[in-house]
């Protein structure tokens, strides 16, 4: 028997939707049939996103907005539902990171790694939710990180966020399973995104990739695949769980 997954009728929000793994999967939702309002700061990254989405015969709204900021996000997520006609997915991937040893850590890069990575996930959630309680349905899926679960020295800062967005994960599904909306999480591995960018040196690379079972970084279209299985109703039996992909590294 053939599995296919198809979102016609549905409408998703991505954040952090302009590029990376963000992009994959507002791409990979249009193309199950889904769609997708795209949210991130930069304009021309969300509207080249949408124009992407578009070409595929779906609809698509683009954001410029900061998603630590409560009205922006509410502003958004009504304007999504009266344009597109409801929301029943919400992808939180905005995130960042800005690594550096501890004792050089700033006040102000603290402020904002926490806010984006975890006040933006409780915000957008928050304002999706009250949709998604309403109609009894809903499918989010927030991306955390391996660093979530594996501790690494110079981003200390980076592994707390994470850590806090799986356990604020596993929360609001055993909030929420009841208005029968499924929360989940992925953790990525190394992906082949702008945040490689932080890695020191090239030596610094191989040797990360070295400890890769599957000795490469994945493709952020991997990423995606598993965050549209989420959405679907073959996950619906997933309440709370946090998907590792990353090719076996924290397996090791």
């Amino acid at each position: 028997m053939a599995i296919s997954i198809d979102l016609s009728g549905k409408v998703a929000i991505v954040t952090g939707g302009g590029r990376g793994i963000g992009r994959a999967i507002a791409l990979s939702l249009a193309d199950a049939g889904a769609d997708v309002a795209v949210v991130a700061r930069t304009l021309s990254q969300v509207e080249e996103t949408r124009d992407l989405i578009l070409s595929k015969g779906r609809k698509s709204l683009a954001f410029s907005i900061d998603v630590t900021n409560k009205q922006s996000v509410t502003d958004m997520v009504e304007e999504t539902v009266k344009t597109l006609g409801g929301v029943h997915i919400l992808v939180n991937n905005a995130g960042i990171t800005r690594p550096a040893p501890l004792l050089e850590y700033s006040e102000e890069n603290w402020d904002t790694v926490m806010s984006i990575n975890v006040k933006g996930m409780f915000l957008c959630t928050q304002a999706v939710g009250k949709h998604m309680v309403e109609q009894k349905y809903g499918k989010i899926v927030n991306i955390a990180s391996t660093g979530g679960e594996m501790a690494g020295p110079g981003n200390a800062v980076y592994h707390a966020s994470k850590a806090a967005d799986i356990l604020f994960t596993k929360s609001v599904a055993l909030e929420w399973i009841r208005y029968n909306i499924n929360v989940n999480a992925i953790g990525p591995g190394f992906t082949k995104t702008e945040l490689l960018d932080n890695f020191r040196n090239e030596e610094a690379l191989k040797a990360t990739l070295k400890q890769i079972p599957i000795r490469r970084f994945a493709e952020a279209e991997e990423i995606a695949s598993v965050a549209v299985f989420l959405v679907s109703d073959l996950a619906s039996y997933m309440v709370g769980e946090h998907v590792i992909v990353d090719g076996g590294l924290i397996s090791t």
